[in-house]
């Protein structure tokens, strides 16, 4: 009798952790409307940031019959370049002082920014690059780039390159020194710094903000609303008025606390310069800041230092175009669900046999995502009796796990 009594609580305890561990179910529905068979994409918006998780993987495509349908993400992002540390080669000088230098990466080496170490530690210095195949013939491939190393309690350095992307083996770098800088530079160290940086599929995000002067720190900081929990971004912009400056700036998101007796807390995502200035007769501006997240509250802080605030017009975000990607053997209205905090994120085929997902979706047909609609989650009375009472199914998997013990006490007593 006791065997089959602990046989019976042992089933009830499996099933009782079998109902508390489902995934909850989603809690936003959107329709898409297919009107002829084939390849699909959806682009992803504020609302699905807003109430899907932030990896998305609780997405979910249904067809007529409402079964799955597999599905890939496409995130605008190519691979990830590895860090490549060419050998240095004939570092120099020219008449006018500017140090050159080539780089020597051994072979074809994909690149799209390039990363210096310059002697100094106050400088605004204007950089070139050229690309040759074989040392013989060079081509331009930046014109002017500028660099930078600010001194202070708190020195940076911005001495990043942005390339356009090019796979030459040899690189021949130029450092010009600023006016006025007394001696010459020299190229000290210089390596392809691994990024995996969005090369298409940006777009321009207006945002709400507002601005703040903070006196003893000597910064603006502009607070921004991205408008959805998870919004991805990739650099914030700022529209300035002022003809010529030159400000450090950083980029931050806002994490809420973790306990309720906690405080908000900001993490540094992104660092740069921002200016603009004139070179020659030409003027050159840099009003982009390189970030990267999912959040919605973001803050700008622009060191000013001893220099007034700048005076803005706008700040935007840039972000990159998300799209759902899937394939329908009919037309009609097939489904988008989300907003599940522990479904466990699909694994298809799809996403390992669709190759080029760039190609994928140029072949497929847009389809817009439908009205937001809200699907029946906590709060409504049409959900399982399981659901609307957690706590009454917890005590009694409580009373289960102690009984079990129980029985277990007195068939250790009865074997003893």
């Amino acid at each position: 009798m006791r065997r089959h009594a602990t046989r019976l609580l042992v089933v009830t305890a499996t099933g009782a952790l079998a109902v508390a561990a489902a995934p909850s179910p989603p809690a936003y529905e959107r329709a898409i409307e297919v009107d002829a068979p084939g390849r699909v994409t959806a682009r992803l918006d504020r609302e699905v940031y807003e109430g899907a998780r932030a990896d998305l993987g609780d997405l979910r495509v249904l067809d007529l019959r409402g079964r799955d349908v597999p599905y890939l993400i496409d995130r605008a992002e190519p691979p990830g370049l590895p860090e490549a540390r060419p050998a240095i080669r004939n570092r120099g000088w020219n008449a006018d002082g500017a140090a050159t230098a080539v780089l020597d990466f051994g072979r074809r080496l994909g690149k799209r920014r390039l990363q210096l170490r310059l002697s100094g530690d106050n400088f605004r210095r204007r950089v070139s690059v050229e690309g040759s195949d074989d040392g013989a013939r060079w081509v331009t491939v930046v014109d002017e780039a500028w660099v930078f190393a600010i001194p202070g309690e708190a020195p940076a350095r911005y001495e990043t390159v942005d390339l356009p992307e090019n796979d030459f083996p040899l690189l021949r770098v130029v450092a010009h020194p600023a006016p006025g800088e007394k001696g010459r530079p020299s190229i000290d160290d210089a390596w392809v710094a691994g990024d995996g940086r969005p090369s298409r599929g940006e777009e321009r995000l207006p945002v709400l903000w507002s601005e703040a002067q903070d006196p003893k720190a000597r910064e603006t900081w502009l607070t921004l609303d991205t408008g959805a929990r998870y919004q991805p971004f990739q650099a914030v912009e700022l529209d300035v008025e002022d003809e010529r400056f030159f400000r450090e700036a950083l980029v931050e998101v806002r994490h809420d606390p973790r306990t309720p007796q906690g405080a908000v807390w900001w993490e540094e995502v992104g660092r740069g310069a921002l200016y603009r200035l004139e070179h020659g007769e030409k003027r050159r501006e840099c009003l982009r800041i390189e970030a990267r997240g999912r959040e919605r509250a973001l803050r700008v802080r622009v060191r000013n230092l001893d220099d007034r605030p700048l005076r803005l017009h706008g700040v935007a975000v840039r972000v990159p175009v998300e799209r759902l990607l899937f394939e329908v053997e009919r037309p009609g209205r097939y489904r988008l669900t989300y907003g599940s905090p522990d479904r466990t994120a699909p694994s298809y085929d799809l996403a390992r046999t669709a190759g080029d997902l760039a190609a994928w979706s140029e072949a497929a047909r847009p389809a817009p995502l439908g009205p937001l609609r809200r699907l029946a989650v906590a709060g409504d009375e049409d959900r399982p009796w399981t659901e609307r009472h957690p706590s009454l199914l917890w005590g009694g998997l409580l009373a289960v796990v102690v009984a079990l013990g129980v029985l277990t006490w007195r068939a250790l007593r009865l074997a003893a």
